[in-house]
C-alpha cells in the first residue's frame, strides 16, 4: 500500500520545508511506515506565488493517482509529521477498515523552544457529519489528515478561495465519506507563520469564510450541540442553525446563555417547585435551564416569533421536558392590553432581539399576562420584552399584586427610570441585584417585606 505525503510551499516557506515538514517526513518514515511499503513527500514548489496552494495540492493529488497512490497526508511547510504517524493511522484502519479519511488530534508548536499544547477544548471522537457540525471548525479539524486518493479527488480544493478551502474540502469529504476524528497525534501545527504572497489570507479572513461555510452547512442538518454541566459532562442540548447567533454561539462552548445572571436567580428564588412565566421566551435558553436547575412545577413560555417557536419546540422535545410546559402564550405577544403587531429582526446573529412592531394588519397578537394567566399562581416571572418590559408589567398588574412573584425583567436604559423608580415604588417593589449590558440592564426585583 502507498502513501503521498503532500506539501505546498508557498513564498517565504521554502526554509521551513527544510527545517520543518521535509525532514519531519523522512524521520517518520524512518520510525515505522506503518501499513505502507511506498511513501513519498511531494513538495509542490510555489515560492513565487503563481499557483495557489489549492491548485498545487489539486496537482499534487493527480500525480498520486497516476502512481496508483492509495492514502494521501496533507502536511503544511511549516508543520511536523509526528514520528509515529504511519503506524498510528495503520493501527487505526486495522480496527476500522471502512474509514476513508481520518484526522487526529490538533497539537501547536509554540514559540522557538517548541513547545507543544493540545489545543483545550477540541473534540477527541468525531465520527458523524452532525458530530463534526456540532462543534466549531476551529475546535474540530486542521489540514494534517489522511484521507483516501480517490476520495480526495472527487472534490479537490477548491482554487478560487483564498481563505477557507480546506474546511469546503473537509465538509465534501465528510457530506459523502467515511470520516472520523480519533485521539491520536498525526502532525505538529506551527502557530505564527501565516502565507505569504499575492493570495495570502489573515485569520480573520479565514474566520469568516469558514464561519460562513459551517453555517450553510447546518441548514441542510439537524445538529444539536451539548450544554455541559459543571463537570463537563453533557447535562442538555440545543439545536444549532446558526452559531453566530449570540444566543447559539453561547450553546457552541458548551454554556448556557447568561449564565452569570441565571446562578443569579438560583440564589434569589426561594420557591419550591416554582410556577414561572417566561415572556421573550425565544428559542428556550431559560426555559430549559429551569427545567434542568428550579424542579419548576409548571413553565409558561411567551413567545410570539415563528422562528423562535419553530426552535424552542425542537429544544423542549429534545430535552424530554414537555410535562413542565403550558403552551397558552405560544404565539403570542405580551403586553398592556390586545394588539396586533408584526415582528422585526434588526440582525441575523441576534434573534433574541426581534422586537414587536404595532401594525394594524400585523400577524402576531398580543394579550395581557392578567388575561393570558387568569387565576394560575406565579412564583416567578422573566421578561425580555424588547422596550416593551414596561407594558408588560403594567398589563401583569393584577397577577403580580396577587401573587408578588420574583421579577426578572431586561430594561432599555430609556426605561431604566421608569421600572426602577417608578414602577418598583408603585409595585411595591425593591432591586435586590441586577446585571448591565451595553444597551440594557437586567434587574432582578422582589417584594419589600
Amino acid at each position: 500500500m502507498k502513501c503521498a505525503v503532500i506539501t505546498p510551499v508557498g513564498p517565504g516557506h521554502m526554509d521551513l520545508f527544510h527545517s520543518s515538514s521535509g525532514p519531519s517526513v523522512e524521520i517518520a518514515k524512518q520510525y515505522n511506515m506503518g501499513p505502507f511499503t511506498e511513501i513519498t513527500h511531494l513538495m509542490m514548489d510555489d515560492t513565487e506565488g503563481r499557483h495557489g496552494r489549492s491548485a498545487r495540492r489539486n496537482e499534487a493529488i493527480g500525480i498520486a493517482q497516476k502512481d496508483g497512490v492509495d492514502w494521501l497526508f496533507f502536511l503544511d511547510a511549516d508543520d511536523k509529521i509526528t514520528p509515529n504517524a504511519f503506524e498510528t493511522f495503520g493501527r487505526i484502519i486495522a480496527e476500522e477498515p471502512d474509514l476513508q479519511a481520518v484526522w487526529g488530534l490538533t497539537c501547536n508548536i509554540r514559540g522557538e523552544s517548541e513547545e507543544l499544547h493540545l489545543r483545550d477544548g477540541q473534540p477527541t471522537h468525531l465520527s458523524t457529519r452532525e458530530e463534526l457540525l456540532a462543534h466549531s471548525p476551529y475546535m474540530s479539524l486542521n489540514i494534517g489528515h489522511f484521507v483516501r486518493t480517490e476520495c480526495a479527488a472527487e472534490f479537490g480544493f477548491d482554487v478560487d478561495m483564498d481563505a477557507g478551502e480546506d474546511f469546503k474540502f473537509y465538509f465534501n469529504l465528510w457530506s459523502k465519506f467515511r470520516c472520523a476524528k480519533r485521539p491520536e497525534i498525526f502532525f505538529l501545527h506551527r502557530q505564527g507563520d501565516h502565507s505569504q504572497g499575492p493570495r495570502s489570507a489573515t485569520g480573520m479572513d479565514w474566520t469568516i469564510s469558514v464561519t460562513e461555510q459551517w453555517r450553510e452547512q447546518l441548514r441542510t442538518a439537524r445538529i444539536f450541540v451539548d450544554i455541559l454541566d459543571e463537570e463537563g459532562k453533557p447535562a442538555a442540548k440545543m439545536r444549532l442553525t446558526n452559531p453566530t447567533d449570540i444566543i447559539q454561539n453561547a450553546h457552541t462552548q458548551g454554556k448556557y446563555f447568561e449564565e452569570d445572571s441565571l446562578q443569579k436567580l438560583r440564589k434569589i428564588l426561594k420557591a419550591e417547585n416554582p410556577r414561572i412565566i417566561e415572556v421573550g421566551a425565544n428559542i428556550g435558553n431559560h426555559v430549559v435551564w429551569y427545567s434542568k436547575h428550579l424542579d419548576p412545577s409548571r413553565i409558561y413560555p411567551v413567545e410570539p416569533n415563528p422562528e423562535a417557536l419553530t426552535l424552542l419546540d425542537e429544544n423542549i422535545e429534545a430535552n424530554g421536558i414537555g410535562q413542565y410546559i403550558d403552551r397558552r402564550g405560544l404565539g403570542f405577544g405580551a403586553g398592556k392590553g390586545s394588539g396586533r403587531f408584526r415582528t422585526e429582526t434588526e440582525s441575523s446573529d441576534n434573534l433574541g432581539a426581534t422586537r414587536l412592531v404595532a401594525d394594524d394588519s400585523g400577524g402576531i397578537e398580543t394579550k395581557t399576562l392578567d388575561e393570558l394567566m387568569g387565576d394560575e399562581k406565579v412564583d416567578f416571572i422573566k421578561i425580555d420584552a424588547e422596550g416593551m418590559e414596561l407594558d408588560v408589567l403594567e398589563g401583569a398588574a393584577g397577577l403580580i399584586a396577587r401573587d408578588k412573584p420574583v421579577i426578572w425583567v431586561e430594561v432599555l436604559r430609556g426605561n431604566m427610570l421608569g421600572f426602577a423608580q417608578k414602577w418598583c415604588r408603585s409595585a411595591g417593589y425593591k432591586i435586590v441585584d441586577s446585571t448591565p449590558y451595553i444597551n440594557t440592564i437586567d434587574y432582578f426585583a422582589v417584594p419589600k417585606e
